[in-house]
């Protein structure tokens, strides 16, 4: 009877370990989200709030199961080899919350498209948004398509955890990589490209003539793609390491952190509604002070126009008048000089008749 082959430390708690201190790092930023999420919007209706509710709480629980699993392998059974070799509940249970978080995220509408259709209050299903957003000679095979991909990951996902329980040996996960595991990372894979496909094209579509319309839609399609190359990146990543290193736990660390990802994905887009939607409202209400500018610039223009050509007609009315005050004054004086000449000049020739 051949003795079990050794567990290396490194290359399986140890990447455990790693990966533990990067989700709860994610974690964190998580729960930030959460919390701002709550703080920004309290007036979304109560399935939104539920939804960011159960995706905390899953989320929690993870790193809950995740913490008891590493304090299992590295504190209790620290020096037992033996123990190193079967996997605890909390472990597979984690792997199961994953699952859920990512069916959730994927089928809920993430508020992508309720930005672009100002729907703040309203939360469906991811393809039922594609569903309304398609043509109608395209709703049923792309909400279909998209429908199955996203049920087909969830499926095997519950079956990996389903084999992983009964299994319960890391070592015998090898046994099930063809009909759970793989299938599993790829239809992670494809749904998520599906999605973010389906929604870059339906937005592409929905391009009017505003330019401010197509602002947003234009930051809707770059936020989809964005979202689709972190999930998807991180999927294709996991599944090249199982198939490449399938007794090392490289893989189960990525798993770790694709969870949280999930999760902040969604958390994201609900927090970036208000920023979405104040794109356009911004560049209104610049345009609009702006316009409020310069009429209140025009107007105080024209009081003070008014205002220096008043000033301009009274100093001329008071030159006019002090003209005329000037010119009396030197008649008067004119006159009186006059007569004066004329008294002086009969008193001269008397003199001199005299």
């Amino acid at each position: 009877m051949s003795s079990p082959s050794p567990v290396h430390i490194k290359d399986t708690f140890g990447a455990i370990f790693i990966g533990a201190l990067v989700t709860m790092t994610i974690y964190g930023i998580t729960t930030l989200q959460a919390y701002f999420y709550y703080l920004s919007f309290p007036q979304d209706g109560i399935k939104t709030k539920l939804l960011v509710a159960s995706i905390w709480v899953l989320d929690t629980m993870h790193a809950i199961f995740m913490c008891h699993a590493l304090h299992h392998y590295l504190i209790d059974q620290f020096g037992n080899a033996a123990a190193l070799r079967d996997g605890t509940w909390t472990v597979f249970s984690s792997i199961a919350i994953n699952v859920i978080m990512a069916f959730i995220v994927q089928w809920y509408a993430s508020c992508l498209l309720e930005c672009a259709l100002s729907d703040p209050h309203s939360i469906s299903f991811f393809t039922q948004r594609i569903f309304k957003l398609s043509p109608l000679d395209r709703r049923w095979w792309i909400a279909g398509v998209i429908g199955f991909f996203v049920f087909a990951h969830f499926v095997f996902g519950i079956q990996t955890v389903v084999y992983l329980f009964i299994k319960k040996q890391f070592a015998r996960l090898k046994e099930v990589a063809l009909t759970s595991a793989l299938p599993f990372g790829v239809s992670a894979i494809i749904s998520d490209i599906t999605i973010a496909a389906a929604l870059c094209m339906l937005l592409r579509n929905s391009r009017t003539t505003f330019e401010d319309t197509n602002t947003v839609i234009n930051r809707l399609i770059i936020f989809a793609i964005n979202r689709c190359i972190l999930t998807s990146a991180m999927a294709i990543l996991e599944t090249i390491v199982f198939t490449i290193l399938p007794n090392s736990f490289y893989s189960l660390a990525i798993d770790f952190v694709i969870g949280k990802l999930y999760a902040n994905s969604l958390l994201a887009v609900l927090n970036s509604r208000a920023r979405l939607r104040s794109g356009t409202t911004q560049e209104e209400s610049s345009a609009t002070e702006m316009s409020l500018r310069f009429n209140v610039t025009s107007a105080v223009a024209n009081h003070q126009t008014s205002l220096l050509q008043v000033r301009t007609r009274d100093r001329d009315r008071s030159n006019i008048a002090d003209e005329e005050k000037g010119d009396q004054r030197i008649v008067t004086v004119s006159t009186t000089a006059s007569n004066h000449s004329r008294k002086d000049g009969r008193t001269l020739d008397e003199g001199l008749a005299l």
